[in-house]
């Protein structure tokens, strides 16, 4: 079963690793990769997503491939704070699909923007013709990425206290979770059982 919000069971750390990674794994593989019966695990990931812990599942496009190969980071300043102009910006953020994410971020501006477009003409039609002309906006930086170092999507987990406890005194790895949970790590599955076999005897 999971643990309150804000703690994990070590088996659901584990499910969460994997779907992280293999968000089309069969119910039956994941079962097998943490040791447990697919009734169970069909269980705990379905708490996990009334937990609001998995929030959805995706499918991750390569943007070079689709022509959407010019990404920009995009600092935006209000000139008033005013809660119509606030809210007037988030309604365009919400609506442009050039906008992938939008963050309300402290410092000399407001937001920070990630914007994927075709070119830089594409993006220099998006700040014309949208972007600015969006009332309340007073000052728009525009970064562009030259190229990309690491791009990952999965969350790490590693920080995430399990069962309440932070992790930290025993390292936080899979084997002494796995204790923890009762089950064995599939490698050690897997020695145990070739251990098992007799060698057999010589003709």
């Amino acid at each position: 079963m999971a643990a309150e919000n804000g703690s994990l069971h070590p088996v659901d750390t584990r499910i969460l690793e994997i779907l992280q990674t293999q968000g089309r794994i069969s119910n039956v593989q994941l079962a097998a990769e943490v040791g447990l019966s697919p009734s169970a695990v069909l269980e705990r990931v379905r708490k996990l997503e009334e937990r609001g812990i998995i929030e959805r599942y995706v499918t991750i496009l390569d943007n070079r491939k689709l022509g959407l190969g010019t990404i920009a980071f995009v600092a935006v300043s209000l000139n008033l704070h005013h809660r119509d102009s606030i809210e007037n910006f988030h309604a365009f953020v919400q609506a442009n699909g050039k906008v992938l994410e939008c963050f309300h971020v402290a410092g000399g501006e407001d937001y920070l923007l990630k914007v994927y477009t075709r070119d830089v003409e594409d993006y220099e039609r998006f700040l014309l013709t949208s972007l600015t002309r969006t009332k309340g906006i007073d000052k728009v930086k525009t970064m562009f990425v030259l190229s990309t170092l690491k791009r990952e999507t999965a969350i790490p987990l590693d920080a995430v206290p399990v069962n309440g406890k932070a992790k930290g005194s025993n390292g936080g790895n899979l084997d002494t979770a796995s204790k923890c949970a009762g089950i064995r790590p599939r490698a050690a599955r897997t020695a145990a059982r070739t251990r098992k076999r007799r060698p057999r005897a010589a003709k």
